[in-house]
């Protein structure tokens, strides 16, 4: 596999940086007061939920905040979630390591396009990447778990799926990797209590092990 066909793809919220727990002193409080307690025992679970899926679930227990202001709201929320948010130990040795190995760097998450710029000034890394997409703001593509995102990111950056590997946290997205062929790597050393992954070709515990994993890697298996 020629190194410039060669693409190393992030999800953002809980691989470049800790904001799942970030979320936590706030998220029982905000959200109770911005759906009510009724509606927001009956959303679920959001971990790897876009917002926009958060909102649809919310109206169909009977939500109906306009929308602009319900991203208003969230955008308020989230500078103070990334401003506390503990950037992920050794990303930026991570990100030096592809560019070294001839990798183009793609970013994917479900999250809002000025959250995705919040985290890239924080982390100092905002020219690192090739392509960085927010579903959120592709309202033609369909939100993880499906691939619609990793498929327009494997094309932008001339790769192939067989060719691609993903770091993702979440369940729905490393189904979304998946699906698309690409070689999905669970990372785990931000993920919940009792959050339990499924579905990644393999797992690192951190950034160090997806080093290794990636150094380890046979890239004729890809091809």
């Amino acid at each position: 596999m020629s190194n410039n066909n060669r693409a190393f793809i992030f999800d953002m919220d809980g691989v470049l940086i800790d904001s799942e727990h970030a979320w936590i002193p706030y998220q029982d409080q905000f959200s109770t007061t911005l759906f009510g307690k009724d509606i927001y025992n009956k959303i679920g679970s959001t971990v790897g939920i876009s917002i926009d899926e958060i909102y649809k679930k919310a109206q169909q227990q009977g939500f109906n905040l306009n929308i602009e202001e319900y991203y208003r709201i969230y955008d308020e929320q989230a500078e103070l979630v990334y401003a506390n948010a503990i950037p992920t130990s050794n990303i930026d040795k991570l990100i030096s390591h592809l560019k070294a190995k001839g990798f183009k760097l793609g970013l994917i998450s479900s999250s809002r396009r000025n959250w995705i710029d919040i985290v890239l000034r924080k982390l100092n890394v905002e020219n690192d990447f090739d392509f960085i997409l927010s579903l959120n703001d592709r309202k033609d593509f369909k939100s993880k778990p499906h691939p619609d995102g990793y498929i327009e990111a494997i094309k932008n950056l001339g790769a192939t799926s067989k060719t691609t590997i993903v770091l993702e946290d979440s369940n729905v997205g490393i189904q979304s990797a998946k699906s698309c062929g690409a070689y999905t790597i669970g990372f785990k050393e931000h993920l919940l209590s009792k959050y339990v992954q499924t579905g990644a070709d393999i797992y690192a515990e951190n950034v160090l092990e997806v080093i290794e994993i990636i150094d380890k890697f046979n890239p004729d298996i890809l091809s």
